[in-house]
């Protein structure tokens, strides 16, 4: 069986400009824009899960902290400026903005809504893009749906893996197979509000 390297093999330095290669960008224009913002904390860690996540302990080294949710929205937003000059004067607008992670909805709903205002303000959003965040049951409320729906949001997806507390146990869930209900907008569903999957 062979082993994969240890390192990652040698290549091209990565410009300082953040500046793509020509043929990444021929024939940019003629493919839909999407951006994906990956968030990658976590209140705990799920046995099962391999995204590039981090409690809040894995974050704090013998320095300190090493990253906190409290500047990770204003680093997210500089990315989409970075994103918006790599791009130049690329006209087309975001078809789709997907939020993942780890557990976005740990930041603060006015965070994810800055994030997405930065996309807006430097690319412009079409007028049916989807616009997604995940959750867990537990990380949200009623207010803080309301707080996304506001500021554009218009679909979330709930990570719960199970509705059989004996799964949710196996694969570390913190919630109840009941959890989801309470802060799910589908009870008396007006047309404003965002759509769900699990």
């Amino acid at each position: 069986m062979e082993h994969m390297p240890s390192a990652l093999p040698d290549g091209e330095p990565v410009p300082a400009d953040g500046a793509l290669p020509a043929s990444a960008l021929a024939g940019a224009t003629g493919r839909p824009l999407g951006f994906y913002l990956h968030v990658p904390y976590c209140a705990t860690r799920c046995g099962y899960c391999d995204f590039n996540t981090y409690t809040a302990t894995e974050l704090r080294g013998s320095g300190g902290v090493l990253a906190s949710r409290d500047n990770y929205a204003e680093t997210l937003v500089d990315e989409i400026r970075l994103a918006r000059k790599v791009l130049g004067d690329d006209p087309r607008e975001v078809r789709t903005v997907f939020v993942g992670g780890g557990t976005p909805t740990l930041l603060a709903a006015g965070d994810l809504v800055r994030m997405l205002a930065a996309i807006r303000e430097e690319f412009g959003l079409a007028p049916d893009a989807e616009v997604t965040t995940e959750a867990n049951p537990e990380s949200v409320d009623p207010a803080y749906l309301a707080a996304l729906r506001a500021g554009g949001f218009n679909r979330i997806s709930f990570g719960m893996q199970s509705a059989r507390q004996h799964v949710l146990k196996v694969l570390d869930r913190t919630h109840t197979p009941a959890a989801p209900r309470p802060a799910s907008p589908r009870p008396a569903r007006p047309a404003s509000a965002m759509s769900t999957s699990t």
